[in-house]
């Protein structure tokens, strides 16, 4: 039978180092993914992920009940937010990823299906430097962190509908961003 993470969290916390591990394997690579796409720093990102757990460990007390994968990812919003003040960086990098194999496809189209998805990396890369730092953190929470709607309001400390409202009104101006560097690419081609 597969432990829940706050299974796992009162193994760790009475001392099993291997449920440390788990918690690690469980939550390390989120942590890592959110705070990599939200920085664009490899060495920041994983003294981030670090910290997060340095702070989970000595803060064991203050978890006491609700999901432990909220509490951990309001640890790593609010660092997040302490690093964009101490530097001033406010990007998020896109990991949507668009890769489907379809065996059907010869050698030639899946070259260009390649290009055409790593071109929309770009796309969507340059539209989530145009959000606002608030877009960006609730598209990061809930992409790259994996949050569902609750865990989102829950780390943000937000009522649930206001978290439902935020979340569809970043995707709205993610989306319309979106359309519009397509447009100018679609001009830029057309004038050449």
């Amino acid at each position: 039978m597969k432990a829940t993470p706050e299974e796992l969290w009162q193994l760790a916390i009475n001392g099993n180092q291997a449920a440390w591990s788990r918690l690690y394997e469980t939550f390390g690579n989120r942590l890592y993914q959110f705070f990599l796409k939200n920085t664009q720093n490899v060495q920041l990102s994983m003294d981030k992920v670090q910290e997060v757990f340095l702070k989970i460990y000595r803060n064991k007390e203050s978890f006491k009940y609700g999901s432990l994968k909220t509490w951990i990812f309001r640890i790593a919003k609010n660092l997040l937010i302490d690093e964009w003040r101490k530097s001033g960086k406010k990007e998020i990098l896109s990991e949507f990823s668009f890769d489907v194999k379809d065996e059907n496809l010869k050698v030639e189209e899946q070259v260009l299906k390649s290009i055409q998805n790593e071109e929309m990396k770009i796309i969507i890369d340059k539209s989530m430097d145009k959000l606002k730092e608030a877009d960006k953190l609730t598209l990061g929470l809930i992409y790259l962190g994996g949050l569902s709607i609750p865990e989102f309001s829950k780390v943000m400390e937000i009522p649930l509908g206001t978290a439902k409202t935020r979340l569809r009104q970043a995707r709205l101006r993610l989306d319309r961003i979106i359309k519009e560097e397509i447009n100018l690419i679609g001009k830029k081609l057309n004038e050449v």
